[in-house]
């Protein structure tokens, strides 16, 4: 019974199909299927030309939903491993790519400047050291906002027309320049 169910389940038939033409119960079949690694969905060699062209010009989690398979089960079986992705996961992917680079750069700056605040040495957590430009019409940009697109050469250079600040020093750096200016 058992190489009978098998055999008709590698020809591609459903479990309800095997049962039927075996007349057994329907535990018996999905017991030796699942135990011989034939559950789940079937990928008939039909299937896997219908998957293959399909993914032609959808992404692979197009693919994947369209058929109910997994996506790992969409690289398995096509021939044209090129990603197409849709837009949505073409914006996500670049949001990504951005802020693993702001990171990058952010750590890559604190360490430049020392790795703690120059005023009193807080070096706990990155998230709160920023940078002070010490005179502000030589600013050329804002670190956090174009050292994402920008040459680390070009950052260093900015780089040093700034001190390194936890977020509360460089709160009283610049109450401190509001009060050397009479505007406290």
């Amino acid at each position: 019974m058992k190489e009978k169910i098998l055999e008709l389940r590698k020809k591609g038939l459903k479990i309800d199909e095997i049962v039927k033409e075996l007349g057994c119960a329907k535990s018996t079949v999905s017991y030796h299927i699942n135990n011989n690694g034939l559950g789940g969905k079937v990928i008939t060699d039909s299937l896997i030309s219908k998957i293959n062209e399909y993914y032609l010009t959808h992404s692979k989690a197009e693919t994947a939903k369209h058929f109910g398979i997994g996506a790992s089960t969409v690289t398995k079986y096509t021939e044209n491993k090129r990603v197409y992705l849709s837009e949505e996961e073409r914006k996500e992917k670049a949001v990504k790519a951005v802020v693993k680079r702001r990171q990058k750069v952010k750590e890559m700056a604190v360490e430049y400047k020392g790795g703690s605040c120059q005023r009193c040495g807080y070096n706990k957590y990155i998230g709160a050291l920023e940078f002070h430009h010490m005179d502000p019409n030589e600013k050329d940009f804002l670190i956090s906002r174009k050292g994402h697109c920008t040459s680390w050469e070009k950052i260093k250079k900015e780089l040093d027309k700034c001190i390194l600040v936890c977020a509360n020093c460089h709160r009283e750096v610049h109450e401190e320049e509001r009060n050397n200016k009479g505007l406290s």
